[in-house]
């Protein structure tokens, strides 16, 4: 049986996630960065020539450094339970201008005596399983927070996330500190923008434009939140 130590595990790891679309990297037990894909540098918009390896979140000249506290507390908790531990991370990532919230998993790498050396992390955009995935009627989506469409205004747009969740206008109106008088006119308004006459005709309207997982980016803070 061949005898592996910590570099060639390491190495391993490296060479199977290197070419991966997803963004991954490794840390050490010190929270110390040793390796980011090219994907992962993309996703934490790290300059190329910025040298990760010995570096700590602080270290890095991006925004989510100032959140090091928060990472470097996912890393303990992975290491102290012994499994993955997943949390959503928001903010600017890959240098956009709207924060997103991501799904980030930790996993605790350790040797063959059960001691850990590090970390292995990975990010994902958060899904939106609806039951009818399960029977093969619709595939998973992804929540954004910023769209491409020019259709609605912003205001319209925050009533739009509130009525797909079929909120009442009453409701909504209290929500957005508005009148139920100009609830009642962006809803009308957006009907005739979509062309459509009721609440079903504009959720199906919305589906089609990939609006229905929208996230008004003013209901999302940047941060770590552990779930």
């Amino acid at each position: 049986m061949h005898q592996y130590g910590y570099s060639d595990v390491f190495s391993f790891i490296i060479a199977t996630i290197e070419n991966l679309n997803e963004p991954w990297g490794i840390k050490d037990t010190k929270s110390r960065h040793i390796y980011m894909n090219r994907a992962a540098r993309l996703y934490t918009n790290t300059p190329d020539k910025f040298e990760i390896e010995g570096k700590f979140d602080y270290d890095f000249p991006t925004s989510w450094a100032e959140n090091s506290t928060e990472f470097e507390k996912h890393d303990r908790l992975t290491e102290q339970l012994s499994q993955s531990v997943t949390v959503i991370e928001t903010d600017y990532w890959f240098g956009n201008s709207n924060l997103e919230p991501y799904i980030s998993e930790k996993i605790p790498l350790r040797d063959r005596d059960g001691n850990c050396i590090g970390t292995l992390w990975n990010a994902r955009k958060i899904k939106i399983m609806s039951p009818l995935v399960c029977i093969g009627e619709k595939e998973p989506s992804v929540l954004q927070t910023s769209c491409d469409t020019s259709i609605f205004s912003k205001g319209e747009m925050d009533v739009l996330y509130l009525l797909l969740r079929r909120l009442s206008r009453k409701e909504i109106a209290i929500y957005l500190n508005l009148s139920i008088k100009t609830v009642d006119n962006r809803i009308q308004n957006m009907y005739r923008k979509g062309g459509v006459h009721s609440l079903i005709q504009f959720e199906e309207f919305c589906r089609n434009l990939d609006l229905h997982n929208y996230l008004p980016e003013h209901l999302v803070s940047k941060g770590v939140l552990f779930i």
